[in-house]
């Protein structure tokens, strides 16, 4: 049976994707651009989470080293342009160096990583959200996991923290609200996947990130400065 939750988040997050873009165009504001890539990168990694199942193309060694070179950087991306709104630009340069260095790092890390189709074939055996466990964990930990893991607990920090900051800094900006539950429920969806082992609502907090992050954007563009 096709679950069609990660086609969804694709839908979602690339129609995010061109808003940000939109906006960009307009604001010329940088954390813009950033979260842009960010929504950009989260509409590829959910793509291939819909390709990966058995009735649409199954799952590859190519499909798997595009969702994790996808996937890894983009909640440090958010973090990042969270951080241009809260702190002076310098300190902001300052991390967002670090975030594209790591991404660099784990993109050398993943395309250098033979992956066996067999264990991949394997690892898929089971639900989808489980095999894209077992796959992931295929990857060597210092150059390609390690890197993810830090993008993660830092861009997830600094997202959830920062959104929580501004609202209690100025309550009447009620978008930091959803912003903050759509870096909460990914990071959450991560941990069952990847600490406790449950893998049957991943892909649903996923989704709900994405429309969480989608709402929060939406409510916030009210408060832009009108032309």
């Amino acid at each position: 049976m096709v679950n069609y939750i990660p086609l969804i988040t694709t839908i979602v997050a690339l129609t995010f994707t061109i808003l940000l873009l939109w906006q960009f165009l307009n604001r010329k504001k940088i954390h813009q651009v950033i979260w842009a890539i960010a929504m950009a990168l989260f509409a590829v990694a959910a793509l291939m989470e819909f390709l990966a199942n058995p009735d649409i193309s199954g799952a590859s060694g190519t499909l798997i080293k595009i969702y994790y070179a996808s996937a890894a950087p983009l909640v440090g991306l958010l973090g990042s342009g969270m951080l241009y709104l809260l702190v002076p630009r310098k300190i902001a340069h300052i991390y967002l160096g670090i975030v594209i260095m790591l991404a660099l790092a784990l993109l050398v890390g993943v395309l250098s990583t033979h992956l066996s189709e067999v264990t991949i074939s394997e690892a898929f055996q089971l639900s989808l959200p489980e095999g894209f466990r077992g796959a992931v964990r295929l990857f060597p930990f210092l150059t390609a996991r390690l890197p993810s893991i830090l993008l993660n607990i830092t861009g997830g920090i600094l997202l959830i923290g920062g959104a929580l900051f501004s609202f209690i800094t100025d309550m009447r900006k009620t978008y930091n609200i959803p912003l903050m539950m759509g870096g909460l429920f990914p990071s959450l969806g991560g941990f069952l996947l990847g600490i406790m082992d449950n893998a049957d609502i991943f892909f649903e907090f996923e989704l709900a990130g994405t429309i969480f992050l989608f709402l929060g954007f939406i409510m916030s563009m009210r408060y832009l400065p009108r032309n």
